[in-house]
């Protein structure tokens, strides 16, 4: 998969939030801004 460009339309991608929450962007369209952010190994305890 190549780097969205800004203005591009979502990918379709599914994650697991840092509730445990399977989240898909098919669920978050139509909303007006959205920030994805991923933190590397962020509490993980080691």
């Amino acid at each position: 998969m190549t780097m969205p460009e800004i203005g591009q339309p979502l990918p379709d991608l599914t994650f697991t939030s840092g509730f445990r929450e399977t989240i898909s962007t098919a669920d978050l369209k139509g909303e007006e801004n959205l920030v994805i952010a991923f933190y590397a190994a962020a509490f993980t305890g080691g």
